[in-house]
């Protein structure tokens, strides 16, 4: 008898590329024909009384907790999960400037009052205010447990330079990446197959009452390899920047920059020896204790940074 289907997880934070994994999980989800549901913060469970208690009433196939606490996830069903995090470094520095202009505020009145002050204070104090602001977030980061077996942890840095080959491990480790070698027909099928469900997807933005160019939807087991590189391309930072390449910097936009190791163009000393007086060990628990790790990737075209 075959094992019950696991619930699927991408566990994030915030500022780690969250929207941009976000939207290509989102997207393999209606291949997949799957329920996916996002949550970002305990209040977005709150009527439930618990996370798992939220996934027991509505039953999701995929869930993104993009602000990943180790403390709400007692209770969860057996799961296949992935887990990204980012130089808390660089999170301070995106934080400071999304925060300062383009995060939405709905929902975070906390946010709103952050902005308020934000606007008030030059770069070298925001940016210290940033870490206060910050702070709980980044110790849950550090706070995670790193030795699930059933968790496949990522750094954002890696992910975003090299995505193809990452979201295929990814997808790959929560057994949902096709492996089989297909005869020509079969692939042929296999490809019409994933056309018409774009069809089916992307259709209904140009059509009276949003209706889909194609009727149906056929929902798949698996995910190609070639699906999986058609929805990284859709997603890449410059599509998603309007069209800006990687290191141009536009800091009202909620993609501004994707350039890893930035916070060393905006950390002054007074910054690094607040961070070291706020977060301790954090850097060394995380792996970021060597400041050379962002010069070595190399970037393929689709990546996001």
């Amino acid at each position: 008898m075959p094992s019950a289907k696991p619930l699927y997880i991408f566990f994030g934070h915030h500022k780690c590329a969250t929207g941009w994994i976000d939207g290509i999980a989102r997207e393999a989800c209606f291949h997949l024909g799957w329920r996916f549901r996002i949550v970002h913060r305990p209040v977005d469970f709150a009527r439930y009384g618990s996370l798992a208690r939220l996934v027991e009433v509505e039953k999701p196939d995929f869930l993104a907790y993009t602000n990943a606490d180790r403390t709400h996830l007692a209770g969860l069903p057996a799961f296949r999960a992935f887990h990204v995090i980012r130089d808390p470094r660089d999170v301070i520095v995106s934080g400071y400037f999304s925060h300062l202009h383009s995060h939405s505020t709905k929902g975070w009145p906390e946010l709103a009052a952050h902005r308020a002050r934000l606007q008030q204070l030059s770069k070298e104090d925001g940016l210290i205010a940033e870490m206060d602001f910050s702070k709980e977030r980044l110790l849950q980061m550090g706070a995670w447990a790193y030795d699930h077996p059933d968790v496949l942890e990522l750094k954002m840095e890696t992910l975003t330079a090299n995505p193809t080959e990452t979201f295929h491990a990814a997808f790959d480790f929560l057994g949902l990446l096709d492996p089989a070698e297909r005869g020509p027909a079969k692939r042929m099928l296999r490809g019409l197959i994933e056309k018409l469900n774009v069809l089916n997807q992307r259709g209904r933005r140009h059509t009276p009452f949003h209706w889909p160019i194609f009727p149906f939807r056929f929902p798949q087991q698996t995910l190609t390899p070639a699906r999986v590189e058609a929805i990284i391309r859709r997603k890449s930072f410059k599509r998603l920047s309007g069209g800006r390449r990687h290191g141009q910097e536009d800091v009202k936009s909620h993609y501004r920059k994707g350039q890893p190791g930035d916070w060393r163009n905006h950390f002054t000393a007074a910054h690094i020896a607040y961070f070291d007086q706020e977060f301790g060990d954090l850097l060394l628990r995380l792996g970021y204790e060597s400041n050379n790790y962002w010069q070595a990737p190399t970037r393929d075209e689709n990546t996001l940074l």
